[in-house]
């Protein structure tokens, strides 16, 4: 199903509002969103959609899952998610992943130095999952790229894994192309 929207997620310590440029220059003919994280982000200025005070690897699981559900009804505030392009960066990626994982029927997902908290069950039916990541990335290394695809691949995704040379944890230029023909071809 093509989209009728593209929503887009910001990071922790962002907002909504940070990725407005992005969707402008990138989508500007899509029914377009920016919503903000439901908290306040603890460790400064900015929202979140789950806390990474002290996070560790064994409980970034269980702390995505428990945001799964504001951020479930974020996502259906803006209508049939089966409708809704997910464009997500860094924290936004993580939750965008984990709730097509947890069944959410999206259009997609693109995941932008993003990753899986872990693995994650098997499921019939998923939309179609772009991986984008740099390199160069200190906050998401791309280990976690490579391991979050190949989580998705045993739980019956088909992801696309793009990885970026030298790219820290951002967004430049290649990976602008790369969302655009992504968005272009849905």
């Amino acid at each position: 199903m093509s989209p009728k929207r593209i929503i887009f997620l910001h990071g922790v310590g962002a907002s909504g509002a940070s990725l407005r440029p992005l969707g402008d220059q990138l989508a500007p003919d899509f029914d377009m969103h920016f919503p903000d994280g439901p908290q306040a982000f603890d460790m400064g200025p900015g929202r979140q959609w789950f806390s990474v005070k002290g996070v560790t690897e064994a409980d970034r699981p269980g702390r995505v899952e428990k945001a799964l559900p504001a951020f479930t009804h974020i996502i259906e505030d803006f209508g049939d998610p089966r409708e809704s392009l997910l464009v997500g960066f860094s924290q936004g990626a993580i939750m965008a992943l984990h709730a097509v994982a947890a069944g959410m029927p999206a259009a997609g997902v693109l995941a932008l130095s993003g990753r899986l908290a872990g693995p994650v069950a098997a499921r019939k039916e998923w939309p179609p999952i772009a991986l984008l990541h740099g390199t160069a990335d200190p906050v998401m290394p791309p280990e976690i790229a490579r391991a979050t695809d190949a989580w998705l691949r045993s739980a019956g995704a088909k992801p696309h894994l793009q990885l970026f040379d030298g790219l820290g944890h951002g967004i430049d230029d290649r990976v602008l192309v790369a969302i655009r023909r992504i968005i272009e071809a849905a």
